[in-house]
Formats: C-alpha cells, structure tokens, sequence
C-alpha cells in the first residue's frame, strides 16, 4: 500500500492512500485522527494478533468498521447516516478496503510517527 501523510490548512493531518486502499486514508484522517492513546492501542492489538495472543480483533469507529480475521484486515463503512461526502454516492455490502496485518500495522506505526 502506497500512502503519504500532510496537513491541511486548519493544521489537521492528512492521510492519503493509493486508489485501491483510499478508504484506509479516509479511516485514519477522520475516524483515528491524532488521537495517539487510540494509535497505541490499536497497535498493541495487532501485536496481540501477530503474536497469536487473540484471535480476531474488531474496531468501530465513527464512520468506518475495521474486522481483523485470520491476518486479513477489512475496512467498512459503518451502517449510518454519517458519511464522508467524498464517498456518499458508494455504498457497498461489502468491505470497502482491504489489507494484510502487517501492511496495516506499518501504516498505522507510520501514522503515529507523523501526528508526534
């Protein structure tokens, strides 16, 4: 996954991600943002996961549903009114983006070095 990390004009950070993962960008812009005790926590779970401490892990935030599952990540949208108007014309079923564990964990790492 290719992503870059920049700030708007209001000074809030940015994530961007290639075509096919760009809801992971949208995820981290609006529903982690720079709350770091939450990036921490989510990175200690999937340590918990790489480490085969749990099984599976779930993450529901404001707009978006991350379910991680046999190293597979999904991302959804939540079944709300809230969506980002980027976006509002795609509703999928299903996942909207996907990744592996490790991909996620190096974008979430990345993230948290960019928002210190």
């Amino acid at each position: 996954m290719d992503f870059e990390f920049l700030t708007d004009v209001t000074g809030q950070p940015l994530a961007r991600c290639d075509m096919e993962s760009e809801y992971f960008g949208d995820w981290l812009s609006h529903d982690i943002g720079s709350d770091k005790a939450l990036i921490t926590s989510l990175l200690h779970n999937l340590d918990r996961l790489l480490g085969r401490q749990i099984p599976d892990y779930e993450f529901v935030g404001k707009i978006y549903h991350l379910t991680i599952a046999d190293e597979e990540v999904d991302l959804f949208l939540n079944n709300n009114d809230i969506a980002d108007s980027q976006f509002e014309d795609e509703q999928p079923d299903g996942p909207v983006a996907g990744c592996g564990l490790v991909e996620l964990k190096h974008l979430l790492a990345s993230w948290q070095a960019f928002i210190a």
